[in-house]
């Protein structure tokens, strides 16, 4: 029976078994291959031989056992049902009828299990299943270079990633003065994240020439400018950061929020207040 025949599930948590499924074939494919070279080789070398078949088919069953050793490890098995089973739990309860016409591509669901496959962490499994359910809600919505720098990103690195949006704004960047003397942020963590691909280590510059609101992770912050316009120099999260930052639930810090008030109001802005959300 194929992985997909399975009976009594909905339309949405079909669609989790069938990036499941593409994965494990993504992962068995060279072992595949390689048994087909070993048929050909062992049934060219015993061609006259009466025992051609039999020696065939312990060519292939003891590949299936390699396959199996291989693929199939405990702590693989355990996570690849955490994140996947947490798919299923994102989409559970979703209306079919929301689900978009095509799937995640194949291309997309293997570099998708192979990155997932490792993960052993409670909290990043959590990211990866959110990741799943949000492709198969919207092929395409997530990329590859993304699942890549969640599969080599470290613990530490993770929780550093999380105390600094915290400090986000739109999900997309911080104000450069959270590392001024390291009073929010440290200089060398934040140099970490900018190696592993989720904050741009070039400072720019976000102009607002409106009254607007900026959208923080807990609460917004109503600007009312006074005249002209405020500047913001800020760092800027790559597309990885973006993503992975939308996914993350926190609260706002107090204290940077405090701050960042104080930095828009000496800068031109009428009023600057919190808006809870």
């Amino acid at each position: 029976m194929n992985i997909k025949d399975l009976a009594g599930l909905s339309e949405p948590l079909k669609r989790v078994v069938d990036c499941l499924d593409k994965g494990i074939s993504s992962l068995m494919h060279p072992f595949v291959l390689k048994r087909d070279e070993r048929a050909k080789m062992v049934i060219e070398q015993e061609r006259s031989n009466q025992n051609a078949i039999i020696a065939l088919k312990e060519a292939m069953a003891q590949d299936i056992i390699n396959v199996a050793r291989t693929s199939r490890d405990r702590n693989e098995l355990h996570n690849i049902a955490e994140i996947y089973g947490g798919a299923m739990a994102e989409l559970q309860g979703l209306d079919p009828s929301k689900l978009p016409a095509n799937l995640p591509s194949d291309e997309w669901s293997a570099h998708f299990f192979d990155c997932a496959k490792d993960c052993s962490d409670d909290q990043i499994r959590v990211l990866w299943a959110k990741i799943l359910a949000g492709e198969i809600k919207k092929p395409g919505k997530y990329y590859k270079r993304t699942l890549t720098c969640l599969k080599q990103i470290e613990r530490h690195e993770a929780e550093w990633f999380a105390e600094l949006c915290k400090m986000s704004i739109e999900n997309a960047y911080v104000p450069d003065f959270i590392l001024d003397d390291n009073k929010f942020f440290r200089f060398n963590q934040f140099q970490s994240l900018v190696d592993c691909g989720f904050v741009n280590g070039s400072k720019g510059t976000i102009t607002i020439d409106k009254d607007c609101v900026l959208e923080c992770k807990s609460c917004d912050i109503d600007l009312k400018l006074a005249s002209g316009e405020v500047f913001l120099h800020v760092f800027t999260f790559t597309d990885t950061g973006f993503q992975i930052c939308q996914l993350l639930e926190c609260k706002t810090d107090d204290t940077f929020v405090q701050e960042l008030l104080e930095y828009l109001n000496k800068r031109g802005a009428a009023n600057a207040c919190v808006v809870k959300k």
